[in-house]
């Protein structure tokens, strides 16, 4: 026998409508990640979060054979999907829209359509394209919507924060490692101050110590300016008398 559906009373509905609400916000909200940030990673639980649609999909291929070290070549172009509300230009002032490629594999000088290697599991790629290689096989297509958090929300002045982003990646080659990861440093270019910067902050040091010279020349003078003002004084006295 069926069992009879039980739908809640209209009583109930104020206090499951937020609850509802929270799920699917937490649900669809990523967590921030960026590449070399030595967390952990959840390699199915970050899928979750990407719209994936196959292009050219392989029946066969097994999802989860993918580990660090393992090398793949794939060619790319990658597109600005959403943009945050108001925002219209990137950190230098260019402008912005919905459809803007923003990235390729395509050098933009010689044209030449060179794959681009990588090891999984090394500090060079977002993380979202990272997920989406870990679930590709050679030879197949996919166009992946990658949320913000999960896109370049770290990398400051490149994108707006929080903008989506959506890739178009086709696996060319895998080549199967032993699971080993070359030591590689993240570039933080934000970290690194440009020339005219430099030069700003070393006057300042010079500037500074200058300052400081200056100050200590005036602090010994001047004892010896009310000495020498002290014995005037007893010069004039004596005069005086």
């Amino acid at each position: 026998e069926s069992l009879p559906l039980v739908f809640p009373s209209a009583a109930m509905w104020p206090y499951l409508l937020p609850l509802a609400f929270l799920c699917a916000a937490k649900k669809a909200r990523p967590p921030t990640l960026a590449p070399g940030d030595g967390r952990k990673r959840d390699w199915p639980a970050i899928a979750g979060h990407l719209e994936m649609e196959w292009l050219n999909e392989s029946p066969d291929c097994d999802r989860g054979a993918s580990r660090d070290g393992d090398v793949v070549a794939f060619k790319h172009k990658g597109f600005i999907a959403e943009l945050p509300s108001g925002k219209t230009t990137d950190g230098k002032g260019r402008p912005l829209q919905v459809g803007l490629q923003m990235d390729s594999n395509i050098d933009p000088e010689t044209k030449e359509d060179k794959p681009l290697e990588f090891t999984l599991g090394s500090p060079r790629l977002i993380v979202g394209m990272e997920a989406v290689l870990r679930q590709m096989c050679e030879g197949e297509k996919v166009r992946a919507k990658i949320p913000g958090a999960l896109a370049y929300n770290t990398r400051a002045g490149f994108l707006p924060y929080d903008t989506a982003v959506l890739y178009e990646m086709e696996m060319v080659s895998i080549t199967r490692g032993d699971g080993t990861i070359p030591v590689e440093t993240v570039e933080k270019p934000t970290s690194t101050p440009a020339a005219g910067e430099s030069n700003w902050s070393l006057a300042l040091v010079l500037i500074l110590l200058l300052g400081m010279v200056a100050g200590g020349f005036f602090y010994l003078r001047a004892p010896k300016t009310e000495k020498v003002k002290g014995k005037d004084a007893k010069k004039d006295g004596k005069k005086k008398r």
